[in-house]
């Protein structure tokens, strides 16, 4: 795997005329694109990425009886994705379903375990599951491991913890990153920078305002791919 593989860009825009310039400055620089809300109103932006040599992404989260996510997988195998997404709290059989849909396919799946906007409190008062987060976290992220899931994605701070209860070959993917370059001064001690999300054991890297907002953005994921092959040389 190539060290800028491990980059994959969350391309957060609203529409496809925002698209396309960042798309043709980041061909050749990052791995993957990831895409959600602009995929589900312009369903031609898959296609559009793929043309330019970059793997796709498509984060739509299924989490739906077992037989509709089988169904979601297959249009996802269909649509030539490298990866999807998937919530583990959908069971067992759902995930079993979802990873027989895919198994003669190049589609990596992906568990989504407890969503990143959820605090202690929210997870046990709102949507009433006892005990703490990081135990269910790891306990959906083993279960899914052992059903056959190709990764976990999870918030980079969760990536230390889940890296020494998950085998090597079990992607750990974070989003949430931002190198110190690119966030205000005031904000540096609340961010997780690229090299030290891959020291702590995560695989692939979910960055986007910082890559999106750059003046030049071929030049910022340079730079970020260049921060991940210093930290991958100090973990090996």
């Amino acid at each position: 795997m190539k060290v800028k593989d491990r980059l994959i860009f969350a391309l957060d825009v609203l529409d496809i005329k925002t698209a396309i310039p960042l798309l043709n400055q980041l061909e050749g620089k990052v791995g993957l694109v990831k895409v959600n809300s602009l995929a589900a109103a312009y369903p031609e932006i898959v296609s559009l990425i793929q043309e330019r040599k970059i793997e796709v992404w498509r984060d739509f989260k299924h989490h739906d009886i077992p037989g509709t996510v089988a169904n979601f997988i297959k249009a996802d195998v269909e649509d030539g994705l490298a990866m999807t997404t998937i919530h583990t709290l959908g069971g067992i059989k759902m995930m079993e379903y979802a990873v027989e849909a895919a198994k003669e396919s190049n589609l990596k799946i992906l568990g989504i375990t407890i969503l990143t906007s959820h605090n202690q409190e929210s997870f046990n008062k709102e949507i009433g599951i006892p005990g703490s987060i990081q135990d269910k976290v790891i306990n959906l992220a083993t279960m899914a491991e052992k059903i056959g899931l190709h990764g976990i994605v999870a918030s980079a701070k969760e990536a230390k913890m889940l890296r020494t209860n998950l085998k090597a070959e079990t992607w750990i993917v974070t989003p949430g990153i931002k190198p110190v370059w690119a966030v205000k001064r005031e904000d540096q001690a609340r961010i997780t920078t690229p090299y030290q999300a891959i020291l702590d054991g995560a695989d692939y890297l979910v960055v986007g305002s910082a890559i999106r907002t750059n003046e030049n953005p071929g030049e910022a994921a340079d730079k970020i791919v260049e921060e991940i092959e210093k930290a991958i040389s100090e973990r090996t």
